[in-house]
C-alpha cells in the first residue's frame, strides 16, 4: 500500500542522491521519452531503438552513460517541439515553480558553459549573480535555459500521472527528503546567504568511523533562513507535496544539531576536529522543533 522512493533530485553526473544539484528539480534520467507531452516522436523512433540497444535494461549494474545519451536525444526532441511554449500546462508550471526553476535552469546552463566546473570557480560576476551579467547570459543562452525548464515540466507532468495511477490503485507514494544539498548546487549558488560556506557537515567519531566523517555539503545558516520566514524550506515542502503523499526525513537528528568541520581543517583529520551547530546543547530541542513545525505547517503530506 506504500511505495517508498529514494531521492529523485537531479544529481548531475555524480549520481549521489543525498548530495544533489537541486533539492527541488527532478533528475531527467527518469523521463520516459515515449510519454513526453506535446511532442511528435515519429522522427525519433530509430534514435530510441538505438538507445535501447546501446543501454539494454535488466542487465545487472546500471551503465550511467545512459544519462548523457538520453539528454542529447531529449535536446533534439525539444528543438523540434515549439507548441508547448504557449500551452496552458507549461505556462502554469512556470508560474508555480518560478521561485526555484529560474535559478536551477540558469545554474545547469552555466555549468555546461564552464565545462561542469563548480560555481565557486566561475567568473566573479556570475559566481555572485550580478544582475547585468545574469541578464546578458540569459539573453545569449535563452534556448538552453528553456530546455532545462522544459525537462522539469515534463518530469513533473509524468510524475503527476504516476501519482494519479498510484492513488487509483490505493497506493501511497512516500518520498525521501534529503537534509543537505551539494555545495555545488543551484540551491547554494542562488542562496549563498543561507549556507555556512566556510564549513562542511559531517559526523563526529563513533564506533563505526574512528575519525568521524566529513561529507562536504555546507551546513545551513538557519538564522538567515528564519529571518526570511523559512521561505526556502517552505518551497522545498511545496515541491515535495506535488509528488508525494508522505515523506521520510533524512538525517532527522540534523534538524536539532549538526556536526560541522572548518574547511581549513586538513582532510586527513576527517570529522575529528569539529563542533555541533548550535554549539549550546540547551538550544537543540527548540531549534529542531521550530524547523519541524515549519515543515509540518508548509504541506499536507503525512
Amino acid at each position: 500500500s506504500i511505495i517508498q522512493l529514494l531521492p529523485l533530485n537531479d544529481v548531475g553526473f555524480d549520481f549521489r542522491p543525498y548530495d544533489a544539484q537541486s533539492s527541488m528539480a527532478l533528475d531527467p534520467m527518469y523521463l520516459s521519452i515515449e510519454e513526453l507531452a506535446d511532442c511528435d516522436l515519429k522522427a525519433f523512433v530509430e534514435d530510441l531503438k538505438k538507445l535501447r540497444e546501446q543501454f539494454p535494461a535488466g542487465k545487472g549494474r546500471v551503465d550511467y552513460g545512459i544519462k548523457k545519451a538520453k539528454l542529447e536525444l531529449l535536446a533534439r526532441v525539444f528543438a523540434g517541439s515549439a507548441s508547448f511554449q504557449k500551452g496552458k500546462k507549461f505556462l502554469s508550471f512556470l508560474k508555480a515553480s518560478k521561485s526555484w526553476l529560474e535559478d536551477y535552469a540558469l545554474f545547469k546552463t552555466l555549468k555546461e558553459k564552464f565545462q561542469m566546473s563548480g560555481w565557486m570557480d566561475w567568473p566573479e560576476e556570475l559566481k555572485t549573480k550580478q544582475p547585468g551579467a545574469i541578464a546578458a547570459f540569459l539573453k545569449e543562452n535563452k534556448e538552453r535555459v528553456l530546455f532545462y525548464k522544459w525537462l522539469q515540466w515534463q518530469l513533473f507532468e509524468q510524475f503527476r500521472d504516476v501519482k494519479k495511477y498510484a492513488a487509483k490503485c490505493g497506493v501511497l507514494l512516500m518520498g525521501d527528503m534529503p537534509f543537505l544539498v551539494s555545495r555545488d548546487s543551484a540551491d547554494v549558488w542562488a542562496h549563498q546567504e543561507y549556507f555556512k560556506l566556510d564549513l562542511s557537515s559531517g559526523a563526529p567519531p563513533d564506533l563505526y568511523f574512528a575519525q568521524g566523517q566529513r561529507w562536504g555539503m555546507p551546513p545551513y545558516h538557519w538564522e538567515t533562513i528564519a529571518a526570511d520566514g523559512f521561505d526556502y524550506l517552505r518551497q522545498k515542502m511545496k515541491c515535495a507535496e506535488a509528488l508525494f503523499d508522505l515523506y521520510r526525513i533524512d538525517h532527522f537528528v540534523g534538524m536539532f544539531r549538526l556536526w560541522t568541520i572548518s574547511l581549513s581543517e586538513p582532510l586527513e583529520h576527517a570529522g575529528m576536529q569539529g563542533r555541533f551547530d548550535p554549539s549550546d546543547e540547551n538550544l537543540w530541542k527548540d531549534h529542531g522543533q521550530k524547523i519541524l513545525e515549519v515543515m509540518l505547517t508548509s504541506a499536507k503530506m503525512l
